[in-house]
Formats: C-alpha cells, sequence, structure tokens
C-alpha cells in the first residue's frame, strides 16, 4: 500500500474507499489531501475512464510484486487478477503467455534469450508472473517482475 500502514485493514473499509481516505497521502508536504494507494497506476490505457482507475487504486486490495506491480487493463477496463503464475500456468493461458513474451521481445531480448527466460517463471518464487482476466472478453493477460 502506498500511504501511511496501518496494522489492519477491514475489506469493508477498502472496497468503500474509507481506507484510502483515513490513511491519507504518501508524502503531505507534497501531495497534500491525496488518498493513499493499494495499487500503482502504471501505463493505464487511454480509453480506461479515471473512475475505473480510482476503482483499483483506492478500493482494491493490491498485489505483493518484487518490484512495483501493475495492474493491466482491457477492453477499457480494469481486467480481474487472479494471482501470481508459473510458466506452467501460462501455458494453460497462450494469450498471457504470448503478452509475456512480448514484454520481453520489447526490452529487446533475442527469441533465444526469451525462451530460455519464460521457463523460470515461478508462481512463488522469482521470477513471477502475474495473470489476469479481461472482464469484457475473456481474454488472458499478464505481466511479469523480478526482484
Amino acid at each position: 500500500m502506498y500511504g501511511r500502514q496501518p496494522e489492519s485493514l477491514c475489506m469493508h473499509c477498502i472496497r468503500s474507499g474509507e481506507a484510502a481516505t483515513a490513511l491519507g497521502t504518501i508524502a503531505p508536504a507534497m501531495d497534500e489531501g491525496m488518498n493513499a494507494q493499494f495499487s500503482d497506476a502504471v501505463d493505464v490505457p487511454d480509453d480506461v475512464p479515471v473512475h475505473i482507475v480510482e476503482e483499483v487504486t483506492q478500493r482494491t486490495p493490491g498485489f505483493y510484486g518484487w518490484q512495483q506491480s501493475s495492474w493491466l487493463y482491457h477492453c477499457g477496463d480494469a481486467a480481474a487478477f487472479l494471482g501470481p503464475a508459473g510458466y506452467s500456468d501460462l501455458t494453460t493461458y497462450p494469450d498471457a503467455l504470448a503478452m509475456v513474451r512480448d514484454s520481453c521481445y520489447q526490452l529487446g531480448w533475442s527469441q533465444q534469450e526469451t525462451e530460455a527466460f519464460l521457463p523460470q517463471l515461478d508462481r512463488a518464487s522469482e521470477p513471477t508472473a502475474y495473470l489476469f482476466r479481461c472482464l469484457h472478453c475473456g481474454a488472458h493477460l499478464a505481466s511479469w517482475d523480478i526482484g
């Protein structure tokens, strides 16, 4: 969570937005009046409305990542987070595996480097993939992270 760290959180308070408001800002001197966030809003597509981003960042429990966890979006909406995934999990969802593969290529990795990396993905260790499902079309999406 980005904000003051509470001893405990009530799921109702997260869902209603009370927790994000009550826990305030990350840096009060810089972001006066900013709510705490449970997820960071990174690489949000232009077709996703602000109220959807607020729903994810301020009223949805986030997930732990090795670096900065990032929620995925599809069809103009937030996707459902299904959990951490390893390579064997992703082979069940070729669209999600293709997304991870493409992200490696975007980093400039060769096909050989990418194909050597993918089997290392581990749901309980690093590197880890994070699996999502589009609420509208059912496409499976994935990102990955390494410590």
